[in-house]
């Protein structure tokens, strides 16, 4: 069976109920006033605030809040699906009427930001501003939301500032290479009015662009930069040698039709055998 290499720790499910949709309904009035979309703001669409959830969705009776542990060390426990920015005694009184919070002790209250952004259409795809030329951009500033959304950029960006400053040319990651590629071209060709988050699906080349052939898309790129490590570089090249070893085996592994039948019955009857 699966073994972890580290303690895992469980994380337990609640809900909220009609008592906190009450408080929500009570307080709304509370709640801060943002500059866009006429004092609503403009959040990302896929991890909106409860109280968005309870205005948006008024027929649902209850949504699902994850209890999830901060670390193996503390009893602190973040409620995810439960951002808010409430007073800290709204948000306190909304955490007790919920399911195995009734007397929680609240940290940390939850917030809101609100802040501008660059139009995209405004860089290069090699995150480089248009206006002002050595300045790369990546993140939030660009109009994304999400931490692997503003990690990839932060590399493409990173990688093209220290090749501007030796004088190469600019790394630019294509469509069909890399999610990252998807995302910049995006953002650069289209610009965005929400916070971007990146999905499989906006790739059309998807069936093609999958985590497990990652390494053999980008490190090779990566170690003619000069920005992979040895150890990381000889590791990617067993990797390597061992794929066109098994490409080989494969390819050299051949079986008339009959004795490809009398294989897979072989080994039907097996699996059968141990199954029983």
């Amino acid at each position: 069976g699966f073994q972890p290499t580290q303690q895992l720790l469980r994380c337990h499910i609640t809900h909220t109920n009609s008592s906190t949709h009450a408080v929500i309904e009570e307080n709304r009035h509370l709640l801060p006033k943002f500059k866009g979309n006429e004092g609503k703001g403009i959040g990302p669409r896929y991890c909106p605030a409860i109280e968005k959830k309870v205005i948006r969705f008024p027929d649902k009776q209850q949504h699902q809040i994850w209890l999830e542990p901060e670390g193996l060390n503390t009893s602190i426990v973040y409620p995810n699906g439960l951002n808010t920015a409430f007073p800290e005694d709204v948000q306190l009184k909304l955490l007790r009427t919920i399911k195995g919070l009734e007397n929680v002790e609240m940290t940390r209250p939850g917030y809101a930001v609100e802040y501008d952004f660059c139009d995209p259409r405004e860089i290069t795809h090699s995150l480089e501003s248009r206006r002002l030329g050595g300045l790369f951009l990546a993140g939030q500033i660009n109009g994304t939301t999400g931490y692997e959304e503003a990690a990839c950029q932060g590399v493409v960006a990173g990688i093209n500032a220290g090749r501007k400053a030796l004088g190469k040319e600019p790394f630019v990651l294509e469509r069909s290479v890399a999610f990252t590629g998807v995302l910049i071209d995006d953002l650069v060709s289209l610009g965005t009015k929400e916070p971007y988050r990146m999905f499989t699906s906006r790739s059309e080349f998807r069936l093609t662009l999958r985590a497990e052939n990652a390494d053999f898309r980008l490190t090779p790129m990566g170690i003619e930069m000069g920005i992979i490590s040895d150890h990381h570089r000889q590791v990617f090249e067993k990797k390597s040698e061992m794929k066109a070893q098994a490409l080989s085996d494969l390819s050299s592994f051949k079986l008339k039709p009959k004795e490809w039948q009398k294989a897979v019955r072989i080994s039907h009857f097996a699996v059968t055998i141990a199954r029983e």
